[in-house]
């Protein structure tokens, strides 16, 4: 979806044992058979380390990572500084700044167009599903990590008061991700739309046809950014100032120490409240809160 890829390689999450440790064969030899000029490892993951050593690329290049010791940062040929609060575009395009293969001030845009042919079926799926010209809100509820989650019957209860208004709404997300939609929808009076057999590449193209993303903290807010879409981004205890969204028209709806005392802590970067698993400041945000971020980004009434 963006012709500057040429490919993507993945390690199955649900590969265990053997089966991974060949995956990951698989991939390191048709990594090393490539003979790459540039590695750039964006992530601090420590197999990053482990392919700057294998590849033998002409120059790499990472981050500086405290929680990694010397292993990491003798692997690489060039270390960008951390610098935290900052966007993550803007912390990515460091290293390439460090390489001195980007210098302008300000980190690019981020560009996805679907293929043709998934706009096609999106446009097809639309249809049947007798969406009309009014306007279309996409919604992604659901998270593996539970902690970032609003609550099913706040979400429930948005919906309801965006149907009244004749907006469309549907519920986006993958096969995992059917179960709470379902649950979301069960709770409304007026239905949403659900997809269920949506590719990247289909979610991409939906987007692109969509008057704003609503999302809590996940790949759909970097997905809007990517397909232009006005986007509106629910952050719980992850720092928004490293993954808001970029270079699109956004609002960033969090709770904090001016709503609550109790929200003081936040963004605490755990997974929930004391090991609970819950965010109590997303759990206690109320449906007017994004109501009204929805109103004044698509200026209209609810």
């Amino acid at each position: 979806m963006n012709p500057r890829v040429r490919h993507i390689f993945v390690i199955p999450r649900h590969l265990k044992g053997l089966q991974k440790c060949s995956s990951y064969y698989t991939i390191f030899k048709k990594l090393i058979s490539n003979h790459y000029d540039f590695l750039a490892q964006f992530s601090v993951d420590w197999r990053g380390a482990l392919l700057a050593r294998l590849l033998n690329v002409d120059l790499s290049v990472a981050r500086e990572a405290s929680r990694r010791g010397s292993f990491w940062h003798q692997s690489f040929d060039l270390i960008a500084p951390f610098k935290d609060n900052r966007p993550i575009a803007e912390q990515d395009i460091d290293l390439l700044r460090a390489a001195k293969l980007y210098q302008k001030t300000e980190a690019p845009s981020y560009q996805l167009s679907s293929p043709k042919k998934n706009q096609l079926k999106v446009k097809k799926w639309l249809h049947a599903q007798h969406i009309s010209k009014n306007k279309l809100i996409v919604m992604h509820a659901s998270s593996r990590w539970k902690f970032k989650e609003i609550p099913i019957e706040t979400w429930a209860n948005i919906i309801d008061a965006l149907k009244t208004k004749k907006i469309n709404v549907v519920l986006d997300g993958s096969k995992e991700d059917l179960k709470t939609n379902q649950a979301i929808a069960d709770l409304c009076l007026l239905k949403p739309n659900l997809t269920n057999d949506f590719s990247i590449e289909d979610t991409t193209a939906l987007y692109e046809m969509a008057d704003l993303v609503v999302t809590i903290d996940s790949m759909s807010t970097h997905l809007a950014s990517a397909t232009n879409t006005p986007v509106i981004s629910i952050f719980g205890p992850t720092n928004d100032l490293n993954w808001r969204p970029w270079r699109v028209k956004y609002q960033v709806i969090t709770l904090s120490k001016a709503d609550n005392p109790t929200f003081a802590c936040r963004p605490c970067g755990m997974d929930g409240c004391e090991g609970t698993k819950v965010s109590q400041c997303l759990v206690q945000m109320k449906p007017e809160i994004i109501l009204k971020s929805i109103e004044t980004t698509l200026r209209i009434k609810t």
